[in-house]
């Protein structure tokens, strides 16, 4: 039987499931992330990962993985969006920047057109919904936490799937991560030139992962069905 997926979710969900339980896979899949030094992955006792998963008015994540310890204080969670190139043209890591970091738009409250969907904007909510995560009292719709940037009020709501998976980020320390069709010399270089809080992977890396790895076979497969619309070869 031949299963194909879609584009970056096609492929992140063939890469989630067919690294499965294998713990190793999966540490050595974090071991691909431009995680700061002070990042130390130790030995997990167990993994969550959550595909998809909705935040209600905090946006939806492509790929969370919540990394548990024996210690429970220890866990992390690594919040990954993904974009790729598409066939219709390039994604420029310096170009989505600059829409983000533009602060006329801020001033005149004027989103502009595809700014929910900017890198930026959106690991910037996720770090917004932690943030709030620390203040919650379980009030749902009747207290929210103001969006600095354009000034209105985001709240999780009340469905029980989304305040589930809201519960297990609690009490976690946070890392918010770009999945890019960037090269690596593209990632060096804007990461020594901005100072944005932020780690990114390159889908190249991802792909050669596959490549080296017999279990992840099938994503290959995927990568080729999806051919030059995750990344510039």
């Amino acid at each position: 039987m031949r299963i194909l997926g879609y584009s970056e979710r096609g492929i992140i969900n063939s890469l989630i499931f067919s690294i499965g339980e294998d713990m190793e896979l999966m540490n050595q899949f974090i071991g691909l992330i431009d995680l700061p030094k002070t990042f130390q992955l130790g030995t997990p006792k167990d993994y969550t990962v959550l595909l998809e998963q909705s935040f209600s008015r905090f946006g939806d994540a492509d790929l969370i993985i919540i990394i548990h310890y024996k210690k429970p204080e220890d866990k992390k969670v690594l919040f990954i969006e993904a974009k790729v190139k598409t066939l219709q043209g390039n994604w420029i890591l310096q170009t989505q920047y600059d829409k983000y970091i533009d602060q006329e738009q801020y001033e005149k409250k004027e989103r502009y057109k595809g700014y929910s969907s900017n890198l930026f904007f959106q690991l910037h909510l996720k770090k917004l919904l932690i943030d709030y995560s620390t203040v919650y009292n379980g009030l749902k719709e009747e207290e929210g936490i103001e969006e600095p940037k354009f000034g209105d009020i985001r709240k999780i709501g009340n469905n029980k799937i989304v305040l589930d998976a809201f519960e297990l980020l609690k009490d976690s320390e946070a890392f918010y991560i770009g999945l890019i069709p960037s090269k690596e010399k593209e990632i060096e270089e804007f990461t020594k030139e901005n100072e944005t809080g932020l780690h990114f992977l390159a889908w190249e890396k991802v792909h050669e992962f596959c490549k080296d790895n017999e279990k992840l076979e099938k994503v290959l497969g995927i990568f080729g069905y999806n051919k030059g619309q995750i990344y510039e070869a």
